[in-house]
């Protein structure tokens, strides 16, 4: 009996022991896809952040270039009435 009781307890320590190794391969690959995950997440990211940036500043630099030509337009058209009733009053 206490045979066979040492023997049951060696088996559940052999038996413990490979699923502890198993657990450790399981948290290793674990590990190894939380940071290929991470670091994709992080490339991602920042490539992101770069694009909306370019596409931000692109955007911005149209927007104010348009403003100023109309503005400049705008200006262009008031001159072109202030010489014109200017021109008017001179020749009456």
């Amino acid at each position: 009996m206490k045979l066979s009781i040492k023997i049951a307890m060696a088996s559940l320590l052999v038996l413990g022991s490979s699923q502890v190794q198993a657990s450790e391969v399981d948290l290793d690959v674990t590990d190894i896809i939380t940071q290929n995950v991470t670091s994709y997440i992080n490339q991602a990211t920042a490539e992101l952040e770069q694009s909306i940036s370019q596409n931000l500043s692109f955007d911005a630099q149209a927007a104010l270039e348009q403003l100023v030509n109309q503005a400049q337009e705008q200006a262009d058209v008031t001159t072109q009435s202030t010489m014109a009733v200017t021109t008017q009053v001179k020749a009456k």
